[in-house]
């Protein structure tokens, strides 16, 4: 965030400023989560129906982003990751289709340009299916987000939990096709996610201090000049800049002309799987190989790297498509290299030989003119009924990196390797 919210402001903000859930079927049926002033992601223990009960959930938390899920559950508490084989699935009641259109970076230009994408597309929604229009929100950053009730039930009456979750996403995934290949610029990963999360309107954008803030489709018909300055924000609110060079992610041709060109700066910060205040103890951590396949498929594989090397328990976050594993424990540095030469993680193994260490990225990237992208989330610690066969000891640093992260394990805290804090750096690269 452009400016540091104190945790007195945020308090009073949501005191003072009720968030409106009368838009919503049945709030409590939908997950909520949200990022607190240290970063931390933290998800609500207790059912969400209205403004009262997310002070409740939220107190002393000081949340500075807050999303809710895009499915509806029977019960969305504690709700396990689509990749979680070994919990009970969960009963998914409904999905809204949610389209979230973003030109970055943060200028008034931009944004004019996402709305009258929004406008464009939610005409030609509203000519190609029986959907029935339910919020219209300003995501309180670079652009708006459209979301739909889907009229037809047929798929949320398979019985089968595991095939109706698949069909539903295999449905949405259809419509994402339909709605890229007629010209509209949407986030597609949003629509056709059924464990996504999307920003609560009413609520604070952490980056620049505006309020994701609802709107009907007459306001969104006009230039967004013209409703600027109604639009709700916090006190320290970041001002929009008028232009900003908009990021074009398509190769251009160009004539064989050689000019200068200005790298972009991009920042993330990594750690070390060193154990620090051991002399050659090592954690593993890696970002699976996209060779793996698909996020889900990768874990599975994962799993069975877990289980065939006795690791015990370890964490998972997505990022972009890509998984970030971390093993917290404490591994002598010639079995981890065996172990990742043994699971295809080579360069990995060659970089530990020469450094007697190695750094991995576990954050998202800032750039800067683009601002943050890739950020992490947390799915879920995976395999711990392999922690009984585990001999290995915890790792006290990356045990704590974990919680911070958002995934907590279950250990013995007499079994401990190592100091509790992690070896971090911020990186800079072009």
């Amino acid at each position: 965030m452009a400016k540091e919210f104190d945790q007195e402001s945020l308090r009073k903000y949501y005191l003072s400023n009720d968030i409106d859930f009368s838009w919503m079927e049945k709030p409590s049926q939908h997950q909520f989560r949200w990022r607190d002033i240290s970063g931390r992601w933290m998800s609500s223990s207790r059912r969400i129906r209205d403004h009262e009960t997310l002070l409740k959930a939220i107190k002393n938390q000081n949340p500075t982003d807050i999303y809710f899920s895009t499915s509806s559950w029977l019960n969305p508490i504690e709700l396990p990751r689509l990749s979680d084989k070994d919990s009970p699935k969960p009963v998914l009641i409904d999905h809204l289709i949610v389209f979230d259109i973003d030109i970055p970076p943060f200028s008034i230009k931009n944004i004019e340009i996402a709305r009258k994408i929004a406008v464009g597309l939610h005409l030609w929604i509203s000519q190609n299916y029986d959907f029935e229009l339910k919020n219209i929100s300003f995501s309180g950053s670079k652009g708006f987000h459209l979301m739909y009730k889907d009229n037809d039930r047929s798929l949320f009456s398979i019985e089968n939990l595991l095939e109706r979750e698949k069909a539903v996403r295999e449905n949405r995934e259809n419509i994402v096709e339909r709605v890229l290949s007629n010209g509209f610029e949407i986030d597609k990963k949003v629509t056709q996610d059924t464990r996504r999360i999307i920003r609560m309107p009413g609520t604070v954008h952490g980056k620049t201090g505006w309020k994701c803030h609802r709107i009907d489709f007459e306001t969104l018909s006009m230039p967004f000049t013209s409703w600027l300055e109604i639009i709700p924000k916090h006190e320290q609110a970041i001002k929009i800049p008028k232009k900003a060079k908009r990021t074009n992610k398509k190769k251009v041709k160009t004539k064989s002309v050689k000019v200068p060109i200005q790298s972009e700066e991009i920042t993330s910060l990594e750690v070390s799987n060193h154990l620090p205040g051991t002399k050659n103890r090592s954690a593993l951590i890696c970002w699976l190989p996209k060779s793996w396949g698909l996020p889900e498929q990768a874990i599975e594989k994962a799993k069975l790297m877990m289980e065939k090397e006795k690791m015990g328990s370890c964490g998972f976050w997505l990022s972009d498509d890509r998984i970030l594993m971390i093993c917290p424990r404490s591994i002598s540095r010639s079995q981890l290299i065996k172990i990742l030469n043994r699971n295809g993680l080579k360069r990995l193994s060659e970089e530990l030989k020469n450094k007697d260490h190695y750094w991995t990225r576990i954050s998202g990237v800032y750039g800067s003119s683009t601002g943050w992208e890739e950020q992490l989330e947390p799915i879920n610690v995976l395999g711990k009924d392999l922690d009984i066969s585990c001999s290995w000891q915890w790792s006290s640093a990356h045990l704590e990196l974990s919680s911070r992260m958002g995934l907590n394990f279950e250990y013995d805290s007499s079994n401990l390797s190592g100091t509790e804090e992690p070896s971090l750096r911020a990186v800079v690269r072009e």
